[in-house]
């Protein structure tokens, strides 16, 4: 069985077709001691890239513009144009997704060429989940207690404006789904449904207390415990942590919960007592008034909080104590950040059109965090897309990225150019999980803007996922360069948790990652986020007594 790695291929000429009408390019392929030519015209390959998105390939090349008068004629003209499909045809064949794929085996006549099985390594939907009236927020995986749970929120302008209808029916911008797997039959039902009138930003579950985290867009962080044997959560209680502004990201351990808000915030309370163990303001950190806190990771081993802004900035905080210490500040660039994860070594940071890569290092050692450099995906540009969820797979050196136009790029983390790019789903892929574990894993949930939580089972192994090196000496895959480590530190006081709620930032544009955004990328039309605040959040005495 062979993924094509070793194939050569070669756009050597250009010449008119038999009836002169058109011009088509001659390709001379090499693999295991055969060789072939095929000619193909300008539509087939247009033809080949429409098969491949329709067949749910992602990241794909673009061919060049077409002439107004037909088919360029002058040799210079038509000399750019064969250059210009070599590039596309090599960066096809740098994907092992692409590259073994029925409709490019058919383009370069290969079956009749080639008799080793090829394998098509491209991911496989397994099965979805949907709510088609909203987007996906949050998933959890809760295999312990046999259930997915997914939070969703109404993405669309209207959501903003309230339906005509609703003075009847109350507004429903936002739901809570548990799905629950008989462990008999293998079949899936929604096994508990809750929606709101605001709609729900993020959620976590925690297994050891089992218990349910939703934040929602009014502040509140709700609290469900669900007891063994049971599908139906109980509402326990409500945590009231960011004066009426929305709850970002929720991160949780077996001991703390860390969220993060709006209002530039950011709280830390025991899972189990609900006290409130440190917390403040961010708002002096941020280097603008415009910037808010977008997503958070908790390192409860190290009693360490890396929180991300909207700014680019990551912040490494000590929350072993109250008030919190800034351990380090990393620079992202000036690109929101939209997620960040861990891995063993690494901590992935999800900005931009990349995930870029840092050293982990241990307590106390923070100022010594570097980047090592960023994976991207060649077609998925800053200029057209942002990433929005980062997730890996540690056991299988894999990573994952979710972009706004649907894709999710697939990495080995040995390259820095993606091996595979699906294209998972309509808009918005805002949550990536990875489960390792059997009996449901190994298989990759991601969550999107058409509503759609979807299983992938991912094909192939390390040696199946290697890109394609041109036998001719040609190298076509263009790998970015380390970026330059630009942390900077600082060992003071956390200064900047002093209470302060006089004043909402503003909120920068970004794409999805922006939640308060109302038009598309590179719009101003903006939400006013003095909207979003009452009188009432003026300072942090409304913190006593918070859980009730």
């Amino acid at each position: 069985m062979t993924t094509l790695a070793d194939l050569s291929v070669s756009v050597y000429k250009a010449g008119p077709t038999y009836d002169h009408t058109t011009y088509q390019y001659h390709i001379q392929l090499k693999f295991g001691g055969k060789s072939w030519d095929v000619a193909k015209r300008f539509s087939e390959f247009d033809s080949l890239l429409q098969s491949l998105a329709n067949g749910r390939y992602g990241g794909l090349p673009k061919l060049p513009a077409k002439t107004l008068l037909g088919s360029p004629t002058d040799q210079a003209a038509i000399d750019a144009r064969k250059e210009q499909l070599r590039i596309v045809l090599q960066d096809l064949l740098l994907r092992p997704d692409t590259r073994t794929s029925a409709a490019m085996r058919h383009f370069l006549d290969i079956p009749d060429h080639v008799d080793e099985e090829i394998r098509q390594i491209q991911p496989s939907p397994i099965r979805s989940f949907e709510d088609p009236r909203f987007g996906v927020s949050g998933i959890c995986v809760a295999q312990d207690a046999n259930l997915v749970l997914v939070t969703h929120e109404d993405s669309t302008h209207l959501s903003r404006l309230g339906r005509v209808w609703s003075v009847v029916e109350p507004d429903e911008l936002g739901a809570l789904h548990m799905w629950a797997r008989d462990r008999e039959e293998g079949s899936w039902r929604r096994g508990y449904s809750q929606t709101y009138g605001i709609k729900v930003r993020s959620l976590c579950w925690e297994g050891v207390t089992r218990q349910i985290f939703v934040g929602l867009e009014d502040g509140k962080i709700e609290v469900f415990l669900l007891k063994p044997g049971e599908v139906k959560p109980e509402a326990i209680g409500s945590l009231e942590l960011h004066h009426k502004s929305p709850v970002t990201h929720l991160s949780v351990s077996s001991r703390k919960l860390l969220s993060v808000g709006f209002d530039t915030a950011m709280r830390v309370i025991d899972v189990r007592s609900k006290e409130l163990l440190c917390g403040g303001r961010l708002q002096k950190r941020l280097r603008s008034e415009m910037d808010y806190l977008s997503s958070c990771y908790l390192d409860d081993v190290h009693d360490r909080a890396f929180i991300t802004t909207s700014g680019g900035d990551l912040f490494v905080l000590d929350i072993s104590q109250n008030p919190p210490n800034f351990l380090h500040t990393v620079d992202m660039t000036s690109s929101p950040v939209s997620d960040v994860t861990l891995t063993q070594e690494h901590l992935l940071v999800a900005h931009c059109d990349c995930v870029s890569a840092l050293t982990l290092h241990s307590r106390g050692e923070e100022s010594e965090m570097t980047r090592l450099g960023s994976y991207r995906a060649k077609h998925l540009h800053q200029s057209e897309v942002n990433i929005l969820s980062v997730a890996a797979a540690v056991e299988r050196d894999l990573i994952f990225g979710g972009y706004s136009d649907g894709s999710i790029a697939i990495w080995c983390m040995r390259e820095t150019e993606a091996v595979l790019v699906l294209q998972g789903h309509q808009c918005d892929v805002t949550k990536l999980v990875w489960v390792e574990e059997l009996p449901w894993g190994p298989v990759l949930y991601s969550g999107g803007g058409d509503g759609k939580v979807t299983s992938w089972n991912l094909n192939g192994n390390a040696e199946d996922f290697a890109l394609w090196e041109p036998m001719s000496g040609l190298n076509m895959l263009d790998r970015p360069a380390p970026l330059a480590a630009t942390a900077q530190g600082s060992d003071d006081a956390l200064s900047a948790f002093e209470p302060n709620f006089e004043a909402t930032p503003q909120l920068a544009v970004g794409g999805y990652s922006d939640p308060f955004a109302i038009g598309g990328i590179g719009e101003s039309r903006r939400v006013n986020p003095q909207a979003l605040k009452t009188e009432d959040s003026d300072s942090d005495n409304e913190l006593v007594d918070a859980f009730h």
